[in-house]
């Protein structure tokens, strides 16, 4: 016989986010294609983007990628601020 009651689950192990996005905005001359845009991605997940052509997803991933500067914001992926040329040697 039970008393009903559920055990609660085991809390989750916080981790450090494998890429990380504050304010990042980017221009393509006087068009804007990325503004002020915050994201997380937790280690283990995945992640997708979708959206019509020309919002900025490419865009967002070649930031995340380090092969495009931004014009505003951090970019870091595994730690590292991808607004350094040493680290986007490392990661990509």
């Amino acid at each position: 016989m039970t008393n009903g009651h559920l055990a609660a689950p085991p809390a989750a192990r916080e981790t450090a986010p494998v890429a990380r996005l504050a304010d990042v905005s980017l221009r393509y001359g006087k068009a804007r294609a990325l503004d002020a845009v915050t994201l997380a991605v937790p280690a283990g997940h995945m992640v997708g983007m979708i959206g019509p052509d020309g919002v900025g997803k490419s865009s967002l991933l070649a930031l995340i990628a380090g092969a495009r500067a931004m014009k505003g914001g951090r970019v870091e992926v595994l730690g590292g601020d991808m607004g350094e040329a040493r680290h986007r040697r490392d990661v990509c």
